[in-house]
């Protein structure tokens, strides 16, 4: 599955057209005319409604602007993985602690593969490590430095890194 997560992602990069780091995250948005909507909330990260074709997605406006990208991507794998659904909402902010669900896991995969798409990500690292990473410095170094450059969290780079096995070698 997350396979075809990750070829799903890659269609609607070069669907739009927008293949390019970092990934103009709320262009691709608008392209699938999806629009956008900014309020603080306590009790959600993100949610999607969709009717007739289009879509609002809603964000935490009081969350890190990285984390806002990675929310709007997120939404975005809801629309295009899961079409039967009008309302979607991420209560990750939640104090319930409520449980991932398997279409908010595969959201998150969805979420990754657009923001970090495998090519260029792959192409990238081994730039920037240049070889064997021979010590955890090093490692946090490169997290760091991608993750500025791809506009995503630290954490979530790590993630992503690790899920396309460059752990220790590019």
């Amino acid at each position: 599955m997350p396979n075809d997560i990750e070829r799903k992602a890659d269609e609607i990069l070069d669907a739009s057209g927008l293949r390019t780091i970092p990934v103009p995250i709320e262009e691709i948005a608008e392209h699938f005319k999806m629009h956008i909507g900014r309020a603080p909330s306590n009790d959600f990260s993100g949610m999607l409604i969709r009717k007739d074709g289009a879509a609002l997605i809603g964000v935490n406006s009081t969350e890190h602007p990285r984390r806002q990208r990675f929310t709007i991507a997120h939404e975005i794998g809801h629309f295009f993985l899961h079409p039967t659904k009008n309302v979607l909402v991420d209560y990750r902010k939640s104090s319930k602690g409520t449980h991932r669900t398997l279409k908010e896991k595969e959201a998150d995969i969805f979420a990754a593969s657009l923001l970090m798409p495998a090519r260029e990500l792959t192409r990238d690292f081994i730039k920037v490590a240049g070889g064997i990473l021979t010590d955890e410095e090093q490692r946090k170094s490169v997290v760091s430095l991608l993750a500025t450059k791809y506009e995503v969290s630290e954490e979530a780079m790590n993630i992503r890194l690790l899920g396309l096995g460059m752990p220790e070698r590019a």
